[in-house]
């Protein structure tokens, strides 16, 4: 099997690339792939100079009757409210970046600086907060 090389002349392709041809334009002259071409122009700059990048123009469509479909606004989760616990809790609390491995990572507080529970746990939240974080099991259904 052999492999047969085209020749690309590059002061006939380089008149194509100032005349505005694309580079794939070129190259299906030449009988090549377009990335030789752009192998070529990046090789030989001075005689490829870079092109103004094409301002895309305004859509001249005219919109349609229909309106668009905009995706489902999503009620606002329900905020837990803060407890005693909290409130005592907001005294040694820890930034986040202060907080280490095996320290409770529950948000105290609604505004910045967010400060957190920074109790010792061997999971991500203390036992308190755990509990607070599972719904509530509805009684009286079978």
């Amino acid at each position: 099997m052999t492999i047969q090389h085209r020749t690309v002349d590059i002061e006939a392709s380089a008149k194509l690339w100032s005349e505005g041809l694309s580079a794939s334009q070129i190259a299906s002259r030449f009988g090549v792939s377009r990335n030789v071409v752009i192998g070529i122009a990046y090789r030989n700059r001075d005689r490829f100079p870079p092109r103004q990048k094409r301002k895309l123009a305004l859509s001249t469509r005219k919109p349609t009757g229909r309106a668009r479909e905009h995706a489902p606004e999503l009620p606002p989760e329900p905020e837990i409210p803060a407890t005693a616990y909290d409130a005592e809790r907001l005294q040694s609390a820890k930034l986040l970046h202060h907080l280490s491995a095996g320290e409770c990572c529950w948000p105290l507080n609604t505004g910045g600086p967010y400060r957190f529970c920074a109790a010792e746990t061997t999971g991500r939240y203390c036992r308190n907060h755990q509990a607070r974080s599972l719904p509530k099991k509805n009684e009286g259904k079978a």
